[in-house]
């Protein structure tokens, strides 16, 4: 494991276009956020680095209690593994909001210098929130729930609307050689979710921005990953307010 660096961000990024892009779409990409160093240390900490272990692998909704199933990512929890995820695509075929994938948990202990944990402090850096308030035009103070997330094959995240976790939702892309047809593609939808405004194929170090109307949020879904890839969709995901 790698310390980073005080400054992560890529000095070369244009934040006039992003900020234009974002005030006028509410939606924006921004592309090799991170220098190379940096971008490398948090996917090799994800993909390699960290013990298998400090996954959990979430779902929703439970069959057994009126929560979220997390289940650490262990060889004897494969059978409790596999029938939440039938129930959970039991539940999507239903209509009903619905997920599968692996995460991470803010659960360390309290002086924990992992690369998450350090991730965890930079998101609320004075080089972050700063990077923020320029491309948004608003002032974010903290996050809400961030994490990691894992998608392997079969994993999806049906259409929510994030709402109330925060008013910007944001995920950083660290897959290397991401196809579209390996789906785990992240789509925009309008209100009446009849029709995908946009799509999102995952880019290595880019960093998606979406604005969440208070109390209302914008719908959108990660489509299931396909049979067959040979990758896996790695993010880092979560919310500003």
């Amino acid at each position: 494991m790698e310390n980073f660096s005080n400054t992560m961000l890529n000095p070369n990024l244009d934040l006039k276009k992003y900020s234009e892009e974002f005030k006028q779409n509410k939606v924006v990409v921004i592309k090799d956020i991170f220098t190379e160093p940096e971008i490398e240390k948090l996917y090799k900490w994800f993909s390699e680095e960290m013990p298998s272990n400090w996954w959990d692998v979430s779902s929703f909704p439970s069959k057994h209690h009126d929560s979220v199933n997390f289940v650490r990512n262990e060889p004897e929890n494969e059978g409790e593994i596999k029938e939440n995820y039938i129930h959970a695509l039991q539940s999507f075929s239903e209509g009903k909001f619905a997920y599968n994938f692996f995460r991470t948990k803010d659960n360390h202990y309290e002086d924990c210098t992992c690369n998450e944990c350090e991730f965890r402090k930079w998101l609320v850096s004075d080089e972050n929130l700063k990077l923020l308030t320029e491309v948004t035009g608003e002032n974010y103070t903290a996050t809400d729930e961030v994490f990691a997330a894992c998608y392997t094959i079969g994993d999806f995240l049906s259409p929510h609307v994030d709402s109330p976790n925060g008013t910007l939702g944001f995920v950083l892309h660290m897959t290397k050689d991401w196809l579209p047809e390996y789906g785990g593609l992240l789509h925009f939808m309008d209100d009446d979710r009849k029709i995908v405004e946009r799509i999102e194929v995952p880019e290595y170090n880019s960093l998606t921005l979406f604005y969440l109307p208070k109390n209302k949020g914008k719908w959108h879904f990660v489509s299931p990953v396909a049979p067959g890839t040979p990758e896996i969709r790695l993010t880092f995901t979560g919310w500003f307010k």
